[in-house]
């Protein structure tokens, strides 16, 4: 009866050692992809045609797109300090909240 138990208390240790895996593997590979489609902000004419942005820092990911820019390697992307600075860049196609994946 005891060695069932043990048994037992083992099974459940390697579940929840693959289940543990698979979470920290499903958040690794969604930190690596790209942004989803829902999540990308597109500058408009008006927020492009700005003299000045404010020094307020709230980082995001500005895209490059690609018929402007060839990138070498993933993401074809810069951070810059907030989404004033990045509409302001005719190379970025769009952006995303917060900094660039590494």
């Amino acid at each position: 009866m005891a060695r069932s138990n043990k048994y037992r208390i083992w099974l459940v240790v390697i579940l929840l050692a693959i289940f543990a895996i698979a979470i920290v593997s499903n958040i690794l590979s969604n930190n690596n992809s790209k942004p989803q489609e829902e999540s990308k902000i597109y500058c408009n004419t008006q927020s492009r045609d700005v003299d000045v942005c404010t020094e307020i820092y709230s980082p995001v990911c500005g895209w490059f797109d690609s018929s402007k820019i060839q990138c070498i390697k993933y993401p074809c992307a810069q951070t810059f300090s907030n989404s004033c600075f990045v509409c302001m860049d005719e190379k970025v196609e769009y952006y995303t909240e917060g900094e660039c994946p590494a």
